[in-house]
């Protein structure tokens, strides 16, 4: 037996149900507008005052220069001739902080006895004995180093420093490159490496500083 099959206009209603968008009709969407409904408005963004972020960009620069040149590099006026030719009055010094410091390294330390910042050359370094001959050798445990020096080293006149000198583990004896007027070991002895501020990696020829 046949079914007999559904009129074509009861399947129209049902797909047009089917197909029905299920928000509001667009008219009553419409309506709601005309009727004097508004949007919500938008949060405007609060922009930063030009000042401030100009304060802020000074702020972190100022912060990184300060800890490059207190725990990295430093800068430092050479003043006199006490490390002739190699450094002369007016020079200015870079110095480099994280290196480990070596026999032959130009170095910047603090006097422990004036309290002011000096330049010196690292003649020995660690366990050692120094003698200067008669003749103005310089002799580190019985041996003449190699150096660049033209001066000839002498005791320098009124030191209490007594030669052959012994010195301590993980101590340094500073020289100047002009000997005839230094003020160096020869006078205040060995130092510790909490002295040296910092080993020169370069060098600005000024002068009148």
């Amino acid at each position: 037996m046949n079914v007999p099959e559904s009129p074509p206009h009861e399947n129209a209603a049902e797909e047009l149900t089917r197909e029905e968008p299920k928000g509001p009709p667009a008219s009553r969407r419409n309506a709601g507008r005309r009727a004097g409904t508004k949007a919500a408005p938008r949060k405007k963004k609060k922009r930063m005052s030009p000042l401030l972020r100009f304060l802020l960009k000074l702020t972190g620069v100022t912060l990184i220069l300060w800890l490059v040149f207190s725990f990295v590099l430093g800068v430092h006026i050479h003043h006199g001739n006490r490390m002739y030719p190699f450094l002369m009055d007016g020079d200015l010094l870079i110095t480099y902080k994280l290196d480990p410091y070596n026999v032959e390294d130009v170095v910047v330390y603090r006097n422990r006895e004036t309290r002011q910042v000096e330049v010196s050359r690292i003649a020995a370094k660690g366990e050692g004995e120094i003698q200067i001959s008669e003749s103005g050798e310089l002799l580190i445990n019985g041996y003449i180093p190699v150096e660049r020096v033209f001066y000839p080293t002498n005791p320098l006149d009124g030191s209490e420093i007594v030669f052959p000198y012994s010195m301590s583990p993980e101590a340094y004896f500073l020289l100047d490159d002009y000997r005839e007027i230094g003020l160096d070991s020869r006078a205040f002895g060995e130092v510790d490496e909490d002295a040296l501020l910092g080993k020169v990696v370069y060098v600005f020829r000024r002068r009148g500083i």
